[in-house]
């Protein structure tokens, strides 16, 4: 703004070279003698002018006054500096007669213009606010002339002006110049009476990340009002080509009114490539105070097709090119605010409300409803190392992006934000009935609800994430309920032979700024329980059975089952780490009371548990064995049970090896004292000592035999 009121004392400085010139053609004097005095003049206004060309007069085809080569700046006065190659100022002959100096035109070929600032450059509407200075330097105009017996009536009206071959240098500090080139600017009709004008500019541009020009073209009406401080613009366009496939055209109608620091912009449509553009804004309090309400609406912006950076846009998720949106807002220096606003990412659409405040400590408040968010999928197939770790990272940041985004937002403030979807999807997992409540208050965030359905169950959890500390700490409970093992465990580790319903209630602590470190630092512990629990490929009664039957030395002849049916299943849960430890689980089935304990390793994905079978009766289950060994029935009889999540196969679980030695041991001792008896009773000494030394090997290949039938021939 400042640069205009400049720029509207130069160009009364120039029309006072022009009445300066006419006043000497009338009194017959050459205008070159008075060079000295117009530059004193400019001087006084603080504007460096050195006119160093010839101001002559032209007779054809337009009584007109030239003025060559001429240098002005004025920093103080706001001028940036100004060089131009040629100017013509094109007289009203009949104004001319009647001693009023009119002008039909003004050409200026050749500008330079250059600003220090892009700050500098305002708008056209801002043009009212700068006219108390133009008024002023008429007055000097006229106490310059006051002396003058024969001052000459001017009138500030044109016909017709002309900036043409000329250019714009902005400078910033730091920064490469933005150079303005080609730019033509015609205006017809140009006033200050509050008559409408005619307004055409031109220029051309060069952008470092744009191969190509980029052109600018501009056209409007504009009405200035002097006394009322007005300024009109109507049937505006504004159109942009060059940026790569992505040309730009609005057209608007803008009202400011000086008086007031009040601008309206009404009727505003146009297109960003593909995109249009609808809206209106109403601004107040320019001056000091700047506020703004309005709507805005953006359709079928392609993002991929902004002119940003590849890497930029080879983030932008499949799905979430094409941008929508529109929304009610008000803005002020306090206060932000959006009232039903809606935002489209492809298919994905969202709604709400949001308020900010920005006066003293920050506060949000944001409510946002949507439908199916569909993420895009993690897939490091083929990919190396390098790219995997890319990967991995980028996973990570948009893990930290929903926790960090409040905070950079609040600045230390407080927050709320209310968050709910249909569903969302993420590696083919799906949330039905997504619902996040959010608080965030300086560096601490409190998640009082993060629920949903999920597995054919719910889950519900609360967290509270610490990050005053330089690695953030996490503390968290969640509960989930009826969720489908076998299609969870699908979902996550490809395979699944384990079918049920678990419920399970958790809480525990963690540290560290990525999911991976999230991960593997969890502390916790909890409950957990399952029914209707059915194992493939394993079947833990026929692998007692045959056990039984292998010491018992009966045949088995029975088909069993590919699968273990077990009763509900209680364990509690100790989370260190990555590894999971059952320290007394406890479940059963038929006539079998089975518990026992073991580990889950999260990180290789591997399980240990040692299942011990108690036989209550004589038969495993109605459609069971039959148990005769006393021995064995009312027995611990403990199963080893190893394997991954990703395969399950008989001989997972296998009978323990020292269980069954030891108890084979206590069966051969039986035999071998039973046998010794009855050789005391049938030989004499000799014979009865040839004999024990004979069947000592008897127990042992017994034994053997034993144990390689059980290893070899269970579960085959």
């Amino acid at each position: 703004m400042k640069w205009l009121k400049g720029l509207f004392t130069l160009v009364i400085v120039l029309l006072l070279i022009v009445v300066a010139a006419a006043t000497f053609l009338l009194l017959g004097i050459d205008p070159n003698s008075y060079k000295p005095e117009l530059e004193k003049l400019a001087k006084e206004n603080n504007i460096e002018l050195s006119i160093e060309g010839d101001l002559s007069w032209s007779f054809f085809p337009n009584l007109a006054v030239e003025a060559g080569s001429t240098k002005l700046s004025g920093k103080e006065a706001g001028i940036p500096d100004i060089q131009f190659a040629q100017a013509d100022f094109i007289l009203d002959w009949k104004a001319l007669l009647s001693r009023t100096v009119r002008l039909r035109a003004i050409n200026i070929d050749g500008a330079d213009i250059k600003i220090e600032t892009a700050a500098e450059a305002a708008t056209v509407a801002s043009l009212p606010a700068t006219l108390p200075a133009a008024e002023s330097s008429t007055n000097t105009e006229d106490q310059s002339q006051e002396s003058s017996k024969d001052e000459l009536p001017f009138e500030l009206a044109i016909d017709e002006f002309n900036l043409t071959n000329s250019r714009i240098t902005i400078a910033k500090e730091g920064e490469p110049n933005q150079i303005l080139e080609q730019l033509n600017f015609t205006s017809n009709g140009l006033n200050l009476d509050g008559q409408p004008f005619t307004v055409d500019l031109k220029v051309s541009t060069k952008l470092p990340e744009q191969p190509s020009p980029i052109s600018i073209e501009f056209q409007s009406k504009p009405t200035f009002q002097l006394d009322t401080q007005i300024a009109e613009l109507t049937d505006s366009t504004l159109t942009i080509k060059g940026i790569e496939q992505l040309p730009i055209t609005l057209g608007f109608n803008s009202l400011y009114k000086g008086k007031e620091n009040a601008l309206q912009l009404t009727n505003l449509t146009g297109s960003i490539g593909p995109a249009e553009i609808a809206g209106e804004i109403n601004a107040l309090g320019l001056d000091n105070s700047p506020s703004a309400t309005g709507k805005l609406s953006i359709q079928n912006l392609l993002l991929n097709e902004l002119p940003i950076e590849d890497s930029a846009k080879q983030s932008i998720p499949k799905g979430f090119e094409k941008l929508s949106i529109q929304t009610n807002f008000s803005a002020s220096e306090t206060v932000v605010k959006l009232d039903e606003f809606a935002l489209a990412l492809g298919e994905f659409n969202i709604g709400g409300n949001a308020f900010l405040k920005l006066e003293g400590p920050r506060e949000l408040e944001l409510t946002l409803k949507g439908n199916d968010l569909v993420l895009p999928t993690t897939n490091t197939e083929n990919s190396d190392s390098a790219n995997d770790t890319d990967n991995a990272n980028s996973g990570n940041e948009a893990l930290l992006t929903p926790i960090l985004a409040p905070l950079l937002l609040l600045d230390g403030g407080k927050g709320h934000i209310e968050l709910s979807l249909d569903s969302v999807t993420s590696d083919n997992i799906k949330v039905d009935q997504f619902h996040l409540n959010l608080f965030a208050n300086g560096s601490v965030l409190q998640i009082t609800d993060l629920s949903g359905a999920i597995f054919d169950g719910k889950f519900q959890a609360t967290t509270k994430i610490d990050l005053r500390a330089k690695t953030p700490k996490v503390t968290f409970s969640k509960q989930l309920t009826d969720i489908d093992i076998y299609k969870a465990l699908s979902t996550l580790a490809e395979q699944s032979d384990i079918h049920g319903k678990l419920t399970m209630d958790f809480s525990g602590t963690t540290h560290g700024d990525i999911q991976e470190t999230l991960m593997a630092n969890v502390d916790g512990m909890g409950k957990i329980s399952a029914k209707d629990l059915k194992v493939n490929n394993i079947n833990v009664e026929r692998s007692y059975c045959e056990m039984a039957a292998l010491i018992e030395k009966v045949p088995v002849n029975q088909t069993w089952p590919n699968s273990t049916q077990l009763k509900d299943l209680q364990s509690d849960i100790i989370w260190k780490n990555q590894m999971v430890t059952f320290p007394n689980l406890t479940t059963g089935m038929g006539n079998l009371a089975i518990s026992g304990n073991g580990t889950v390793d999260l990180d290789k994905e591997m399980y240990n548990m040692l299942i011990t079978a108690n036989l209550q009766g004589d038969s495993t289950s109605d459609t069971g064995c039959h148990v005769k060994s006393k021995s064995i029935r009312n027995r611990d009889i403990p199963l080893r049970c190893t394997g991954s999540f990703a395969e399950n196969r008989e001989g997972s679980c296998l009978p323990d090896k020292q269980f069954i030695n030891n108890l084979l041991q206590d069966k051969i001792k039986e035999k071998l004292f039973d046998k010794f008896l009855k050789s005391k009773e049938d030989s004499s000494d000799t014979e009865e000592s040839s004999t024990q030394d004979s069947n000592t090997d008897e127990p042992k290949d017994i034994k053997e035999q034993v144990i390689d039938s059980l290893l070899k021939g269970i579960f085959q």
